[in-house]
């Protein structure tokens, strides 16, 4: 049976990376747009970089699911999820984090100062990085089990707002929403959002407090079906944030 249950796994990601690509395909040959970077001497390098934050991680657990599922093992499957779509197409990427622990300094020995260096870190990560573009993956908690759907939260950078309406649109498609969230600012205590210089979204891919989408979350198809939906958002704003970079 696990043997069976791998391969519908691995059929599903294939399907999911074939039509992302397909679609995808058709967006940059209408667009005339292509994931190309100069690499002429002397040339300034014109190629985004797409970082993806999985939120949390090592001593940071974040919010807890009604199964006990800790948010942060969620955040990262679904980015090395992400991930490994992106690689189909070439698209630059980096992640924050690609393990469930974080190599802490030395001098952080309380859980509050382990999660300051680790923030601190992702800031300066993404800030030095040459042309880059943040999702920051999460998931949300209500106290009530009846809230549902992914929400998408924008920086206050140039072109973030944007980018969220993209990528609320591409949620929307995918998952099937018939009522979405509109896309709002990030709040001022997310320390690494309202700290980077870049264009990000955080996108709050769930509700861990709702039995159905809970349970949604923990399977691999899902979990698919989200990264895919990620990557397409993030293809329709390549011209924005290239503009964003390049004019």
């Amino acid at each position: 049976m696990k043997r069976h249950a791998k391969g519908r796994g691995i059929a599903i990601c294939l399907i999911s990376a074939v039509l992302v690509m397909t679609l995808s395909g058709i967006y940059f040959y209408a667009t005339g747009q292509r994931f190309a970077a100069v690499m002429g001497v002397g040339e300034v390098e014109t190629s985004l970089l797409l970082i993806i934050d999985p939120g949390h991680g090592g001593m940071d657990g974040g919010a807890t699911s009604i199964t006990g599922v800790e948010e942060r093992e969620l955040n990262l499957e679904i980015a090395l999820r992400l991930e490994a779509l992106a690689a189909l197409y070439g698209i630059p990427t980096e992640m924050t984090r690609r393990t469930a622990g974080i190599d802490y300094p030395e001098d952080a020995t309380t859980i509050r100062q382990k999660k300051v260096a680790d923030t601190h870190a992702r800031v300066e990560l993404i800030n030095a990085a040459p042309n880059a573009v943040v999702i920051s993956i999460h998931q949300n908690i209500y106290d009530g089990a009846s809230v549902s759907g992914p929400q998408v939260l924008f920086a206050r950078t140039a072109a973030s707002e944007e980018f969220a309406v993209n990528m609320q649109t591409a949620l929307t498609e995918a998952l099937g929403l018939t009522r979405p969230r509109a896309p709002t600012t990030v709040p001022r205590g997310v320390y690494i959002m309202n700290h980077i210089d870049v264009p990000a979204i955080l996108v709050e891919c769930g509700f861990l407090s709702n039995p159905q989408e809970e349970a949604a979350l923990r399977t691999e198809a899902y979990q698919i079906r989200l990264a895919s939906a990620l990557l397409s958002g993030y293809i329709r704003s390549q011209e924005l944030l290239r503009a964003r970079y390049f004019g």
